[in-house]
Formats: structure tokens, C-alpha cells, sequence
């Protein structure tokens, strides 16, 4: 009896929510197996574009099942040849995949067979009539789209600090949301100069708009604020800049007020890009006498000489020279570094507990292989009872049946096991590089590098006391290691494993491989 895959597959969010189309593939599919007497093993879904194979999830656990159990798998169907790709070229590859494991694909209401060469040329019309018709669908939105855009109509997703909707004439626009006013706040602090970009998107974070450096960095350049759309070149046509049917959230004057210190034309970005070069410190100094974070000022001299301070605003007499800060601070940054002794040794017990590790996962996978061979054990005597007389067709047939589907089980657990932690020792290796060299590194980061070492390294601030630097929290992995260094002076190895590897579950955030 034949053995075979269901695959079943939607590509709209819509079909996926209501679920229409998914059971009505898997029932079609179902009965066809039925009547054809070929046994359903496993059925896998998903609700994902068919451009490509690669972003299918339920789509490589399908591959992946295949693979661990090839000899007991036939053919993959589904409804239609749409169903699996509708892309020629990334559809014959997989093909090609799958027959050399010995494995066929094909469609029940557009069935095909591949030993005849002419089979090859419906193929291509199969899969090529859903292409092109795609190709259709993206022009027509494309065109349909940047004619609405023209005219001010809105015609994709909302950007943040709005909502989309619809005129009373039924056209696509946006309606400003609760979010505007933070989007105007943003607008209004990056137009002082006394902030950068990522000391705003951090400040306004705090106020509740949480969003990404690279989105924020968008946000404050998009025109759709002062009430604009942007009209993308298109063929023979220029991009363009169209009045909105939306409503502004930003002043225009304002906005472009703040495209000026973006662009380096005001003087005030001038000014506060070298103040901030010369405090890399800035907002993270907490002041001794009061606890409030301290700000930077550089003063003039009476012979024209600059000088730069961290002080506080809060009318404490709290004043550090930035110089002497920096000093200090680095002088700390050596006292946590991770020396070469601590991080070989951190990396070998680190080594040996992930063999353990394997060493487990190997026992398992060698249990798992012993339940399948036990299986094929069960089958092959309940053949003999059959050969035998001494059990009838139908009972071997439920009997094997339900044995093949775990041994199916088991086998694809295997590869699972078998796929877990392969690249663990070399993100280790990467992680303790950066922390043998943690001062030189810092010394040799721009002020975005610094401010990125400060904000993973330190949960709370630093303070400045009796001419040291300190701090009262560090991060949870550099904590572990400094145990570690002062049980190396006591040789407790069986403690520094412990630690080491309580260590490893915790990667500190901007110092990820």
C-alpha cells in the first residue's frame, strides 16, 4: 500500500483566520486516499506565501520528517499544483530534492505522471499560469496604488502615531492616534539640538513610544507628518511629494527645522555632536549626594581655553571633570576585564559540560534508535505470525500501521536531537574575545560603541567617590565572573564549574555574536 503526505496550504490571511479553505483541502486529499487505498501517514498545514520554500515553516518540518523516514514515504500530495509553488524555477528543485530520496509530489485535481517525459511540459504550464497571474495581481496593485497616492489616498500600512481609515468618499487616508502627540514631542526635542537621534528614540521610549533605531531614524524623516505622501518613481516617472488627505501631526516649519541638524546645516547639531564626542559619560554618572543622574557643560576660560564637566543640576556642588571621569572609568573597566587565564579556563569547563551535554542528547538519540529497532523486531514477527496463518490480514495491517506511524515518530526526534546545539562553543568563543578586551575595545569605540558598552555592561549608574569609580549593579555574566575570579584564588574548581556555567545561560544585550 502506498504511503503519503498530506500538504495543505493557504496564502491570505483571511483564509487562515476563517479556516474556509484548510479543511476542505485536507478532506478532498483525505477521500482521494480513500478510495485509491494509499495511506495517509502525517498531514502538514500552513498558511504562508508560495513564492518560496524557505519561509514555510510547516514546509521544512514536512522536508525535515521526509529526510528521517524516506523508506516509508511515497508521495507528497496536495489539491493543486498552486498549492505547492507558484514559482518554476524554486518548484523543479524541490522536485528534484525529493525524487532523489525517492519521494514523489503531486497534485489530485491536476495529477501528472512524471515517468512520461511530456508530463514535464503540463508541469511548467501549471506552475507558470499561477506566476504570471501573480506577476498580473503585483502590476495592477502597483499601478492601482501609486494612482490613489497621487491624488493624497494612503495606501498602505499606517505609520506609527496614526490609524488607517477611510474619507467619506470611501478614499484610503489616516486618522492621527493617541501616539501623535509623543510623535510631536519627538519632533519638538530633536528641533533643540540638545539631543541626537538615539538619546530621543531612548527618552521617548521611556514616555511609551517603543520602536526600533532604524524605524526611528525613518520616523523623523517621513513627510507623511506635515500632512504629505511621497509618490515612489515609477517607469517614466519622477517620484513626487503630494499634499495628503490626512491630517498633519507636525508643523512643517518645525519639521524641517529638524531635517536641518540631521543634515548638519544648523549650528546648534554642530555644536551639541562635539559636546557629546567629549561625554560619552552623559546619562549614566548618578551624583553622590542627591542620586539624580548628572548632566555635561564645557566651559570657557578667561584665556579662551575649554573645559568639560559632569555636574549636577539639582543644586548639589556635585562637579567632575570629564577628563579625570574617563580616566577613572577605564581605570574600572580593567579592574572587570576577563583576563586570558579566567576565560581559558571559563572556556574549557564551558567545553567539557556541553560534551555532558552531548553526551545526554547522544544517550537519548541511542534509546530512541533502540525503540525503532525494537519496532521493526515487533513487525517482523507479526509478518511470520501472517505468513503463518496465525493472525489474519486485517489485524497485521492495524498492527503495522499503528508501529510505522511511532517508528515515523522516533526517527524524525532523532534528527531533532541530533540538529540541537551545534554552534554553542563558537558564540561562546566570540562572547569571551570581547570580554578579555573590554577596556581596549571601549578606548577604540565611537561614542555610539561606548554608549553601547555602558548600556550592557552596568544595570545601574556610576558613581564618582574619594577619587574611584564605581558602580552599584553590573550585569548578571560579568557578576558571574568575578566569583569566579575570586574562587580561582582558592582553587574551588568544582564551584568555578558551577558558576561558569550558570554563567553561560546569560548573554549580555549588545554583545551577542
Amino acid at each position: 500500500m502506498k504511503k503519503a503526505i498530506i500538504y495543505t496550504r493557504v496564502s491570505t490571511d483571511d483564509q487562515a483566520d476563517h479556516g474556509y479553505s484548510l479543511p476542505h483541502q485536507e478532506e478532498v486529499i483525505r477521500r482521494f486516499c480513500m478510495i485509491k487505498k494509499i495511506d495517509v501517514v502525517k498531514h502538514f498545514q500552513e498558511d504562508y506565501s508560495a513564492k518560496n520554500f524557505e519561509n514555510r515553516p510547516d514546509w521544512k518540518k514536512l522536508y525535515s520528517f521526509v529526510k528521517a523516514n524516506k523508506k516509508e514515504i511515497d508521495v507528497i500530495l496536495f489539491t493543486k499544483w498552486d498549492r505547492f509553488s507558484r514559482n518554476v524555477a524554486a518548484a523543479y528543485q524541490v522536485i528534484d530534492k525529493l525524487r532523489a530520496i525517492g519521494v514523489t509530489v503531486n497534485a489530485i485535481e491536476q495529477p501528472l505522471d512524471m515517468s512520461v517525459p511530456d508530463s514535464k511540459i503540463m508541469l511548467a504550464v501549471y506552475l507558470a499560469i499561477p506566476e504570471v497571474e501573480n506577476d498580473k495581481i503585483s502590476i495592477r496593485t502597483k499601478e492601482g496604488s501609486r494612482k490613489a497616492n497621487k491624488y493624497g489616498a494612503w495606501t498602505s500600512t499606517a505609520p506609527l502615531g496614526y490609524k488607517n481609515q477611510r474619507t467619506e468618499l470611501g478614499q484610503a487616508s489616516l486618522a492621527p492616534t493617541e501616539k501623535a502627540e509623543l510623535i510631536r514631542e519627538t519632533f519638538a526635542i530633536l528641533a533643540t539640538g540638545e539631543y541626537n537621534v538615539e538619546e530621543t528614540r531612548l527618552k521617548m521610549r521611556k514616555k511609551g513610544l517603543k520602536i526600533s533605531r532604524s524605524r526611528f531614524y525613518k520616523l523623523v524623516r517621513n513627510q507623511v507628518y506635515i500632512g504629505k505622501i511621497k509618490v515612489k518613481a515609477y517607469k517614466d516617472e519622477d517620484e513626487s511629494i503630494v499634499e495628503g488627505l490626512h491630517q498633519a501631526i507636525v508643523n512643517e516649519r518645525l519639521f524641517y527645522q529638524v531635517q536641518d541638524i540631521l543634515n548638519g546645516r544648523s549650528k546648534k547639531r554642530t555644536k551639541y555632536t562635539q559636546k557629546n564626542e567629549v561625554f560619552p559619560l552623559r546619562g549614566h554618572i548618578e551624583c553622590s549626594q542627591c542620586g539624580k543622574t548628572l548632566t555635561a557643560s564645557t566651559s570657557r576660560g578667561r584665556l579662551g581655553g575649554l573645559y568639560h564637566y559632569y555636574h549636577c543640576r539639582s543644586g548639589c556642588k556635585e562637579r567632575i571633570k570629564a577628563e579625570s571621569a574617563h580616566v577613572l572609568f577605564e581605570e574600572l573597566l580593567g579592574n572587570i576585564t576577563i583576563n586570558k587565564e579566567v576565560s581559558d579556563l571559563y572556556y574549557e569547563i564551558l567545553k567539557e559540560q556541553y560534551q555532558e551535554d552531548k553526551t545526554s542528547r547522544d544517550r537519548k538519540v541511542a534509546k530512541l534508535q533502540k525503540e525503532i529497532n525494537d519496532i521493526d523486531v515487533i513487525i517482523e514477527k507479526a509478518e511470520e505470525n501472517l505468513f503463518k496463518g496465525q493472525i489474519e490480514q486485517s489485524v497485521f495491517n492495524k498492527v503495522k500501521d499503528r508501529y510505522q506511524k511511532s517508528k515515523a515518530d522516533l526517527k524524525w526526534e532523532v534528527e531533532e536531537l541530533k540538529n540541537i546545539g551545534s554552534s554553542f562553543m563558537k558564540q561562546i568563543k566570540q562572547s569571551l574575545n570581547l570580554f578579555k578586551n573590554l577596556k581596549k575595545l571601549y578606548i577604540q569605540s565611537d561614542l555610539e560603541g561606548k554608549q553601547l558598552i555602558l548600556g550592557s555592561i552596568f544595570g545601574k549608574k556610576l558613581i564618582f567617590e574619594n577619587n574611584k569609580c564605581r558602580t552599584l549593579k553590573l550585569n548578571a555574566v560579568l557578576n558571574h565572573i568575578l566569583n569566579v575570579i575570586s574562587e580561582l584564588q582558592n582553587k574551588k574548581r568544582g564551584r568555578i564549574r558551577k558558576n561558569l556555567y550558570l554563567s553561560s545561560r546569560v548573554i549580555p544585550q549588545g554583545f551577542e555574536p
